[in-house]
């Protein structure tokens, strides 16, 4: 066991490296949040290059089953009011997939302090409009680190004109939930852009979106890209008050318009 600078503990599930320099890949991770104790949020950070190796250790540690199939890089566990987090060693990406997966830690805090302060939470611990929220935040902190690092911060957005190219079969029952996440990737993705001031390149996108689709399209696509940055930059940045559950509402809102345009 070894501990970052920030008293953080983790776990390298490999042979050692002298070019894998972990706690200063953490700590510029760390960088796009504000400042957080994860020390005492975050039991293990796990570091491995193959998944069947954190799989079997969080198994023989504490019992936790993974599913090390489902092809993610970066892996968070609830462990109580802690988190267990598993990352994938892989170059440039190890950085950013650090950023989005602590912002999974910070979010599983605050749902636990909303939990016992708020009955109506209950029902909305693993809803589809909080995991909607949940990956905004995470992705948006995830591409600031990227864009820091001069990597490509926009994959999703350039990537959506293929899914929009086919919305009548990528809004369909079967699909809606991955083109829906996808469409929130790229949301998080405009952000960034437009924080760094990439207003040319930002208004690219949405004239190729707005060509693909139609203004009714680009209304609910930029309305809720608007009330998800508006909550990112003010309780979404409070990390240690409860959530306003309107939020929830207003996404399930969305969701259920840009089913309605395509799907029937």
């Amino acid at each position: 066991m070894k501990t970052t600078e920030q008293g953080i503990r983790y776990i390298e599930l490999f042979d050692e490296s002298p070019e894998i320099d972990i706690p200063a890949m953490v700590k510029k991770a760390k960088t796009a949040y504000k400042p957080f104790n994860f020390k005492d949020k975050i039991e293990f950070l796990f570091f491995y290059k193959e998944r069947k190796d954190f799989s079997h250790a969080i198994f023989t540690e504490y019992g936790i089953i993974d599913d090390e199939f489902d092809g993610k890089k970066a892996v968070h566990h609830p462990f109580g009011v802690k988190s267990i987090i598993g990352i994938e060693v892989s170059g440039d990406e190890t950085i950013p997939l650090i950023a989005f997966v602590i912002g999974q830690a910070i979010e599983h805090f605050k749902q636990n302090m909303d939990i016992r302060r708020h009955e109506e939470w209950k029902g909305l611990e693993k809803s589809d409009s909080y995991q909607s929220w949940q990956l905004y935040f995470c992705q948006v902190h995830s591409s600031t680190v990227r864009y820091g690092l001069e990597g490509s911060a926009d994959m999703f957005l350039r990537s959506l004109p293929f899914v929009l190219a086919k919305k009548g079969e990528s809004f369909s029952q079967p699909y809606f939930e991955a083109t829906f996440r996808h469409l929130i990737h790229s949301m998080s993705e405009l952000y960034v852009m437009r924080q760094a001031g990439e207003n040319d390149l930002a208004d690219d996108h949405l004239k190729t979106i707005a060509e693909l689709t139609g203004p009714e399209f680009v209304e609910v696509y930029e309305g809720l890209y608007g009330e998800l940055a508006e909550y990112l930059e003010t309780i979404g940045i409070k990390y240690n008050e409860v959530h306003d559950v309107s939020i929830f509402t207003s996404i399930e809102q969305h969701r259920n318009r840009f089913a309605a345009l395509y799907g029937g």
